[in-house]
């Protein structure tokens, strides 16, 4: 019964309840599309605004860690990762739902002749109103990978720019970029929206979210700002934490009906997410769950479980016309068929394309420099 130590924090070379928190995202947002009515209080349509704070918290604690260590970031290296982990899957399943949709003599009916463009260079919020979300179209939640796409673009090169700083130079980065995003909500989206996700497709607040991300793995990487956090790692604080998540994610539904501003409800939601996440570093029930071999096996899969959930859906209903009614059954059946497909992607296609990324940056780092350094760069102490 104690809180989790900076040292001891910053000794973590994974955090496998945040896999399991992945996984209890990805299973909502298929609960959402596919279980009905009956499963409307489980709010499964934040489950992406829980990736993106997950996203924008491991992204950054990794530049950070890199820099830490060695010194720097490496922008190069960053975008082959990101490369190497995000394209190969997410080419893959969108060239199978093509080639199935092609076989069946179906590919100019689904309209990807005209969509295609937004697809192949991830602008997939732009995609018009008309194709977005109609029935032919099974790619279309990947607007999400739009998103961070642009996220991954930008932020590195923030944290470059801030050098090899305090982490409160950090912050200030941090909070001005959120400045800048939330005083373009309006042009983006509007500060008040009817309940659609779709109207806040291209909003910049999904920009906000991740850097409320981003934020968290800066304070929580300086040694000076993580006593800030560090009581929610306590079981007991970290035990408030999960019921006051937990209270607004099963309200989120009701919420974004009557709420007047539907910014103000995701930036709450953001924040919830992230003590959520601090909660799960230290040790009690939550964490325990999240960080078992079942919940890590799907968070590793979510990736391609989600991208797969569309097809998956369409193939089950095709095959047995009782799972086209949205239902408890429905939703099971397609996750579990959204499961098995990404399996085999996960196996033969993702791990094997970050293992390739992760050699290539081996072997940039065994080149000789063409102009060494008089002296090497010395680690940045933890927590500067």
């Amino acid at each position: 019964m104690r809180t989790l130590t900076h040292a001891e924090f910053m000794a973590m070379r994974r955090f496998p309840a945040l896999d399991g928190l992945r996984a209890f995202a990805a299973v909502i947002v298929v609960f959402f599309h596919f279980g009905g009515a009956e499963w409307k209080w489980l709010s499964g349509w934040v489950g992406v605004y829980l990736f993106f704070v997950l996203s924008g918290f491991l992204i950054t604690t990794l530049l950070l860690r890199e820099q830490d260590t060695k010194g720097r970031i490496s922008l190069k290296n960053f975008y082959i990762r990101r490369v190497f982990r995000i394209m190969p899957p997410y080419f893959v399943i969108f060239a199978f739902i093509m080639a199935f949709f092609y076989l069946r003599g179906d590919f100019f009916t689904i309209r990807y002749p005209e969509t295609l463009k937004y697809y192949l260079t991830f602008m997939n919020e732009f995609l018009p109103e008309g194709m977005k979300g109609a029935p032919n179209d099974y790619f279309s939640g990947s607007w999400t990978l739009g998103i961070e796409q642009k996220f991954y673009l930008v932020w590195p090169a923030l944290m470059v720019f801030a050098g090899v700083a305090a982490a409160r130079r950090r912050v200030y980065i941090a909070l001005g970029a959120m400045a800048v995003l939330i005083a373009c909500i309006p042009l983006t989206a509007g500060w008040y929206t009817a309940y659609s996700i779709t109207a806040l497709y291209t909003s910049t607040v999904h920009y906000v979210v991740l850097l409320v991300g981003a934020l968290l793995a800066i304070v929580m990487n300086s040694k000076r700002l993580y006593r800030f956090v560090q009581p929610l790692t306590h079981p007991l604080f970290a035990l408030v934490a999960i019921i006051g998540f937990t209270a607004l994610h099963v309200n989120m539904e009701t919420l974004w009906h009557s709420t007047s501003n539907a910014v103000v409800l995701l930036l709450a939601y953001a924040v919830l997410t992230a003590m959520l996440i601090v909660s799960l570093m230290g040790r009690n029930p939550m964490t325990w769950l999240l960080s078992t071999r079942p919940m890590r096996f799907v968070g590793d899969r979510s990736y391609s479980l989600y991208l797969f959930q569309g097809i998956a859906a369409f193939m089950v209903g095709a095959l047995l016309p009782r799972f086209q009614v949205y239902g408890t059954l429905t939703a099971v059946v397609v996750t579990l068929v959204s499961l098995l497909l990404a399996d085999v992607v996960f196996r033969w296609v993702e791990h094997p394309a970050i293992e390739l990324g992760r050699r290539i940056i081996a072997r940039r780092a065994k080149k000789p420099a063409a102009n060494p350094p008089a002296k090497e760069m010395q680690p940045v102490p933890v927590g500067a």
